[in-house]
């Protein structure tokens, strides 16, 4: 089968989608399959080696910024447009944060949303040209939904059956100006009812998104994300001294700051001398400020000798990471779609703790790699951890639980064969 993948880019830090969907390649790739991975807005930035060589980059974020604003850029040559998808230029940009104000963000959302009706219909072809021109795919996957427009066109000019997977969306949207938010909705409802289909992560965000989108649960397919289990061993030592983990975009948004309230209460308590708290994690620049708080408070409670920080970690680095942690916790306050670094800790045999909201639910039932906590009780969470640290062996058994539970349902290797064998093989076939 040939298939075509369309993943947003970072530029400047690691993404979960494009290495999920990097790594879902090479797994496809494996198993005879002939893929392509074509980055849009910015450029990849991959734990793994890229499963496609120098592709192309479209919707690149120069190109996009200057097409809305301005009609001289709708018409350029393809040389020029090539000129501002260079690697280097998009990187420095994904640098400058603060580039486009909220009112901006949202007009240009409006723009890419409107697709081939749109000031960004240039872009929308350059996508289509190259997968006549480079062999039409069997099948094309958008990484997000957000890139509906996109899809839709591809459909209806190549017809070629196209899906999206959905990927914690709705945070974006409603962080949009309200002027704006209603019609990003409206727009990209009408878009996803023309595609195939959509794959959701978990049950809980599809039936999220299917509401607010009017999506037929029916054409709601599930899927749930996975990572590659190289690197990752089987035996796992006790890690001493005791260590807390937070693996995750360093922001307020994950929560990062409820763990060091209750670090700092747990070693207030003079029941866990030893305790360390390490954290990792993509830190951007808008949250700079957030984590000069967060390190302010644990110095001020003299406790800096028991806090380790690590920023936009290789893989290699995560794993080693990880296998140094006693136990596991993202309190994220948005209820999340999926929560990829859930999977990563697991797989590590690390036990996890994590709020009663969004996905996480279904996961702590489907591995047993952890437990829940109220996240509407106040001292719930620093009492969940308090738990598990009093209770060495229960917590062992949750994290052997939880390793073999993603050994055997969330690896990407079976998780592509899954994705062929349920899913892209019969809409390729309908």
């Amino acid at each position: 089968m040939r298939v075509a993948f369309l993943t947003p880019g970072t530029g400047n830090y690691y993404c979960g989608v494009c290495m999920r969907d990097n790594s879902l390649a090479h797994h496809l790739i494996n198993q005879g399959h002939e893929v392509t991975v074509l980055p849009t807005y910015l450029p990849h930035l991959l734990d793994e080696p890229p499963s496609t060589t120098h592709p192309p980059i479209f919707f690149g974020g120069l190109n996009v910024y200057l097409q809305h604003k301005f009609r001289f850029f709708r018409k350029t040559p393809k040389w020029l447009d090539q000129l501002l998808n260079s690697k280097g230029l998009l990187r420095w940009a994904a640098n400058r944060s603060g580039m486009t104000s909220a009112r901006e963000l949202g007009e240009i959302t409006l723009s890419t949303f409107r697709g081939k009706q749109g000031p960004l219909a240039k872009e929308v072809d350059k996508v289509i040209d190259w997968l006549r021109q480079h062999g039409t795919p069997d099948v094309l996957l958008l990484s997000t939904v957000l890139l509906a427009s996109v899809g839709r066109a591809v459909r209806e000019q190549l017809g070629v059956p196209v899906l999206s997977f959905l990927q914690g969306e709705d945070g974006f949207l409603d962080s949009l100006l309200p002027v704006y938010q209603k019609q990003a909705w409206e727009l990209l409802s009408s878009d996803v009812s023309c595609l195939n289909g959509c794959i959701s992560p978990s049950y809980f965000f599809a039936q999220q998104m299917g509401g607010r989108l009017g999506i037929p649960m029916n054409k709601i397919l599930h899927l749930p994300n996975g990572i590659s289990l190289d690197g990752y061993t089987e035996a796992r030592a006790v890690p001493l001294p005791v260590t807390l983990g937070y693996l995750a975009r360093i922001g307020p948004e994950k929560g990062l700051d409820l763990l060091v309230n209750a670090f700092i209460s747990l070693k207030q308590s003079g029941n866990y001398p030893d305790l360390k708290l390490a954290v990792a994690g993509t830190l951007p620049r808008e949250n700079e400020s957030f984590l000069e708080e967060q390190k302010r408070k644990i110095s001020a409670a003299g406790l800096g000798d028991y806090f380790d920080l690590k920023t936009n970690i290789s893989r290699e680095e995560k794993i080693q990471f990880l296998s140094k942690l006693s136990l596991f916790s993202v309190p994220a306050r948005v209820p999340e779609a999926f929560g990829l670094y859930v999977i990563e800790a697991m797989a590590a045999g690390v036990p996890v703790v994590l709020p009663n909201h969004g996905s996480f639910p279904e996961l702590i039932e489907k591995t047993e790699g952890g437990v829940l906590y109220d996240h509407t009780e106040k001292g719930s969470l620093s009492r969940a951890l308090a738990a598990r640290l009093d209770d060495h062996e229960a917590t062992q058994r949750l994290g052997k639980k939880g390793r073999v539970a993603v050994q055997q349902n969330y690896s990407n290797e079976k998780l592509a064969s899954q994705l062929v064998e349920n899913i892209l093989a019969p809409v390729v076939a309908s």
